[in-house]
């Protein structure tokens, strides 16, 4: 605790600070960006990095060992002290040498003839099997692999191995323009893609002191709160589906479908994808949205009564991967993980975005997998009635909306902002020098999310892993990136 990286970093997360980022650079500099939940204020903490070293902070604050690890694979700083250094993006196939964000120019690795797979922690002794699932999965998803150490029916440890396809975002990122970020920004993934999108947005728009102004802010509203209701449709549906309730889960997905049909029509794509630009939305016609929210109220309004009504079913999630308060804390849990285990953050309480909608967080205290399909159901409701009032604000406005903004060629700077996506607060840390991306990090909440759901299983029984995995329903694709 005598070091002062160490010491500055505990003492924010003690004072109840959010973490943001932890981001390194090429010039030998660590940098942890920490938000003060009560006034939105941000704080950084810096460290430099002696001799190719910095001191962990993973003992005292574990939230960042997965940070911590993947800085040392792609730039090659070590983390002194940390518990599991094991390779976290790279594999055995990447040459020795190979730093992709730290050396310029990258020319493309000769990669070594080598199986992919990296070591994984298992226990040890008689009676432990040894599980191994994925990373090809029996479904339409991502790639990832799951090691579990068992003992009969019980899980003993689960040792979970991301970045299967991981595709150098951040690199890519690298020099580019203004233009040609968006594109990228918005294909990181499908779950939070307007989430991205807003990020990007935002921080050109911090960097070039552009005001977006009330009309475009409720219609990125509008986009934030419609992928908030997709991405809580399908994890509804997932969750009865991982016990066989199929009535329960085909007409989930039936609602889903009739949402995201209707997105189509109205913004030209199911999934949102390029609504969002520095100084731009995609714009619709309120009116044709509140249309939309109440013939999906029409399918919500039985559903809901089917799910909470069937005794059966809420017994089977009741219990069930339980992650406490403490350990949501501990682990930096976000979104409907953390306030389904009582933890009372929501990043939409601190954007400027809302201010005038005042969000309340739906909050349960089981930390079960009943909480958590709870807070979704409630969060669904939530994000439509938002929908409603901003499209009412919309209706209302007389003044036209903002003509196209062209950000200047000299925007310069650095800046961290934030969302609260569907999974929880999504992070981008942008630095830009003339036009140009010079460092792109970003930090989704399912990063944050997934050592967490590791340290939810064990415990439970093996057949309770699908379960309590669709209840946490991750990204692969953000985590990955």
């Amino acid at each position: 605790m005598d070091n002062p990286w160490i010491r500055q970093n505990v003492a924010l997360k003690e004072a109840h600070a959010e973490l943001l980022t932890v981001t390194a650079t090429r010039n030998h500099r660590l940098q942890a960006t920490w938000l003060d939940p009560a006034s939105g204020r941000q704080e950084q903490v810096t460290v430099d990095v002696s001799q190719e070293h910095f001191p962990s902070l993973t003992p005292m604050l574990p939230e960042v060992a997965w940070d911590e690890r993947e800085i040392h694979d792609v730039f090659g700083y070590v983390p002194e002290g940390h518990p599991d250094l094991r390779p976290l993006l790279r594999t055995p196939r990447w040459p020795d040498n190979f730093r992709p964000l730290r050396d310029q120019p990258r020319a493309r690795p000769t990669w070594r003839d080598a199986e992919p797979d990296n070591p994984a922690l298992t226990v040890e002794g008689d009676g432990i099997t040894i599980m191994k699932v994925g990373p090809t999965h029996a479904g339409v998803i991502e790639s990832g692999h799951f090691v579990f150490s068992l003992m009969g029916e019980n899980v003993l440890n689960l040792d979970a191995h991301l970045f299967q396809n991981h595709r150098g975002v951040e690199s890519l990122l690298e020099g580019q323009t203004i233009d040609a970020v968006g594109a990228m920004v918005t294909r990181i993934c499908a779950a939070d893609t307007v989430s991205h999108q807003t990020n990007w947005a935002l921080a050109v728009e911090a960097l070039a002191g552009y005001d977006a102004g009330a009309t475009l802010t409720l219609d990125r509203i509008l986009l934030l709160e419609s992928e908030r209701v997709v991405s809580h449709l399908n994890d509804l549906a997932q969750i009865p589906a991982g016990v066989g309730f199929q009535v329960a889960h085909q007409q989930a997905l039936a609602i889903k479908e009739d949402w995201q049909r209707g997105l189509q029509r109205l913004y030209g794509h199911r999934f949102l994808f390029d609504t969002v630009r520095p100084g731009w939305v995609a714009s619709v016609d309120p009116e044709n949205l509140l249309r939309l929210v109440h013939a999906i109220g029409r399918s919500w309004t039985p559903w809901r009564r089917l799910v909470e009504g069937h005794h059966g079913f809420n017994d089977r999630m009741a219990g069930v991967g339980v992650t406490t308060r403490a350990e949501v804390v501990r682990f930096g849990g976000q979104g409907v993980v953390a306030r389904a285990a009582g933890k009372a953050f929501d990043a939409r309480t601190l954007l400027p975005l809302y201010q005038d909608l005042r969000p309340v967080p739906v909050l349960e205290s089981d930390g079960d997998v009943r909480a958590r399909f709870a807070v979704r159901i409630h969060e669904v409701e939530a994000s439509l009635r938002l929908i409603e009032q901003a499209a009412e604000r919309l209706r209302r406005q007389t003044t036209p909306r903002d003509a196209h903004w062209r950000p200047p060629d000299e925007v310069s700077g650095q800046v961290v902002v934030y969302t609260e996506s569907p999974h929880g607060l999504n992070v981008h840390e942008v630095a830009m020098d003339r036009g140009r991306v010079l460092r792109y990090h970003i930090r989704a909440a399912t990063y944050r999310n997934w050592p967490l759901l590791a340290h939810a299983v064990p415990g439970n029984a093996v057949a309770d892993f699908p379960l309590i995995n669709k209840s946490f329903e991750l990204c692969y694709s953000c985590t990955d990136r």
